[in-house]
Protein backbone atom coordinates (compact mmCIF):
# COMPACT_ATOMS: atom_id res chain seq x y z
CA UNK A 1 0.00 0.00 0.00
CA UNK A 2 2.65 2.32 0.72
CA UNK A 3 4.20 1.55 -2.48
CA UNK A 4 1.05 2.41 -4.18
CA UNK A 5 0.78 5.63 -2.73
CA UNK A 6 4.35 6.38 -3.12
CA UNK A 7 3.74 5.83 -7.16
CA UNK A 8 0.35 8.25 -7.06
CA UNK A 9 2.57 11.05 -5.59
CA UNK A 10 5.09 10.69 -7.84
CA UNK A 11 2.56 10.24 -10.93
CA UNK A 12 1.09 13.53 -9.54
CA UNK A 13 3.89 15.62 -9.56
CA UNK A 14 4.87 14.27 -12.91
CA UNK A 15 1.70 15.74 -14.12
CA UNK A 16 1.99 19.31 -12.35
CA UNK A 17 5.57 19.32 -13.93
CA UNK A 18 4.47 19.13 -17.31
CA UNK A 19 1.37 21.13 -16.99
CA UNK A 20 3.98 23.69 -15.67
CA UNK A 21 6.15 23.16 -18.39
CA UNK A 22 3.79 24.09 -21.21
CA UNK A 23 1.76 26.84 -19.52
CA UNK A 24 1.93 30.02 -21.16
CA UNK A 25 3.71 32.98 -19.46
CA UNK A 26 1.35 35.25 -17.92
CA UNK A 27 -1.66 33.44 -16.62
CA UNK A 28 -3.12 36.32 -15.05
CA UNK A 29 -3.62 37.77 -18.36
CA UNK A 30 -6.21 35.23 -18.96
CA UNK A 31 -6.69 33.10 -21.80
CA UNK A 32 -4.71 35.90 -24.37
CA UNK A 33 -1.81 35.12 -22.28
CA UNK A 34 1.85 36.42 -23.64
CA UNK A 35 3.98 33.62 -24.86
CA UNK A 36 7.66 33.29 -24.20
CA UNK A 37 10.02 33.26 -27.23
CA UNK A 38 13.21 31.16 -27.51
CA UNK A 39 16.63 32.14 -29.12
CA UNK A 40 19.25 29.98 -30.33
CA UNK A 41 22.72 29.42 -28.76
CA UNK A 42 24.27 32.78 -28.30
CA UNK A 43 22.23 34.32 -30.05
CA UNK A 44 19.68 37.47 -29.74
CA UNK A 45 17.59 37.37 -32.77
CA UNK A 46 13.86 36.56 -32.80
CA UNK A 47 13.77 33.43 -34.72
CA UNK A 48 11.60 32.25 -38.00
CA UNK A 49 9.92 30.20 -35.35
CA UNK A 50 8.63 32.64 -33.09
CA UNK A 51 6.74 34.83 -35.60
CA UNK A 52 3.64 33.54 -35.06
CA UNK A 53 4.03 34.05 -31.16
CA UNK A 54 5.30 37.33 -31.34
CA UNK A 55 2.59 38.96 -33.29
CA UNK A 56 -0.39 37.38 -30.81
CA UNK A 57 1.99 38.83 -28.25
CA UNK A 58 1.74 42.36 -30.34
CA UNK A 59 -2.21 41.76 -30.71
CA UNK A 60 -2.97 40.98 -27.21
CA UNK A 61 -0.82 44.03 -25.83
CA UNK A 62 -2.39 46.40 -28.91
CA UNK A 63 -5.88 45.20 -27.58
CA UNK A 64 -5.08 45.84 -23.82
CA UNK A 65 -3.49 49.25 -24.28
CA UNK A 66 -3.75 49.45 -20.26
CA UNK A 67 -0.94 46.26 -19.77
CA UNK A 68 2.71 46.84 -19.87
CA UNK A 69 4.63 44.56 -19.49
CA UNK A 70 8.57 43.85 -18.47
CA UNK A 71 10.34 41.36 -21.13
CA UNK A 72 13.05 39.15 -19.33
CA UNK A 73 15.67 38.21 -21.21
CA UNK A 74 17.10 34.77 -20.00
CA UNK A 75 20.29 32.54 -20.95
CA UNK A 76 21.06 28.82 -20.46
CA UNK A 77 24.25 27.94 -17.68
CA UNK A 78 26.95 28.28 -20.26
CA UNK A 79 28.98 30.99 -20.42
CA UNK A 80 30.09 33.27 -17.82
CA UNK A 81 27.57 35.00 -15.59
CA UNK A 82 28.58 38.69 -16.44
CA UNK A 83 28.24 37.15 -20.56
CA UNK A 84 24.80 35.79 -19.73
CA UNK A 85 23.61 39.06 -18.31
CA UNK A 86 24.67 40.72 -21.38
CA UNK A 87 23.42 38.13 -23.68
CA UNK A 88 19.87 38.21 -21.60
CA UNK A 89 19.94 42.13 -22.09
CA UNK A 90 20.59 41.70 -25.73
CA UNK A 91 17.46 39.06 -26.23
CA UNK A 92 14.93 41.80 -23.98
CA UNK A 93 15.87 44.04 -26.30
CA UNK A 94 15.57 42.17 -29.63
CA UNK A 95 11.78 41.07 -27.95
CA UNK A 96 10.93 44.34 -27.08
CA UNK A 97 12.29 45.72 -30.23
CA UNK A 98 9.98 43.47 -32.35
CA UNK A 99 7.20 43.72 -30.52
CA UNK A 100 7.71 47.80 -31.44
CA UNK A 101 8.09 46.80 -35.48
CA UNK A 102 4.91 45.29 -34.51
CA UNK A 103 2.99 49.25 -33.02
CA UNK A 104 3.52 48.13 -29.65
CA UNK A 105 4.91 51.51 -28.16
CA UNK A 106 7.99 50.90 -26.70
CA UNK A 107 7.13 53.16 -23.60
CA UNK A 108 4.68 50.59 -22.41
CA UNK A 109 7.93 47.90 -22.21
CA UNK A 110 10.34 47.25 -19.76
CA UNK A 111 13.87 45.25 -20.43
CA UNK A 112 15.45 43.18 -17.76
CA UNK A 113 17.97 40.50 -18.10
CA UNK A 114 18.25 38.09 -15.78
CA UNK A 115 20.88 36.00 -17.70
CA UNK A 116 21.02 32.63 -16.09
CA UNK A 117 19.82 33.04 -12.48
CA UNK A 118 16.24 31.73 -13.65
CA UNK A 119 16.29 28.56 -15.03
CA UNK A 120 13.28 26.94 -16.12
CA UNK A 121 15.26 23.47 -16.50
CA UNK A 122 17.91 22.23 -14.77
CA UNK A 123 19.39 19.50 -16.72
CA UNK A 124 22.24 19.31 -18.79
CA UNK A 125 21.17 18.42 -22.27
CA UNK A 126 20.41 20.68 -24.85
CA UNK A 127 16.71 20.23 -24.66
CA UNK A 128 17.08 21.85 -21.24
CA UNK A 129 19.27 24.67 -22.39
CA UNK A 130 16.83 25.77 -25.52
CA UNK A 131 14.21 25.83 -22.70
CA UNK A 132 16.20 28.11 -20.80
CA UNK A 133 17.18 30.54 -23.70
CA UNK A 134 13.95 32.58 -23.62
CA UNK A 135 12.32 36.26 -23.09
CA UNK A 136 9.42 35.74 -21.10
CA UNK A 137 6.77 38.74 -20.80
CA UNK A 138 5.84 39.81 -17.04
CA UNK A 139 2.73 42.28 -16.17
Amino acid sequence: MKNLISVFVIVIVAVAFVNCQNKKIGDSFSSNALQSVYFDYDKAHIRDDAAVSMQSNAAYLKNNQSVSVTVEGNCDNRGTNEYNLALGQRRAEAARDYLTNLGVASSRMNTVSYGEEKPVCGEGNESCWQRNRRADFRR
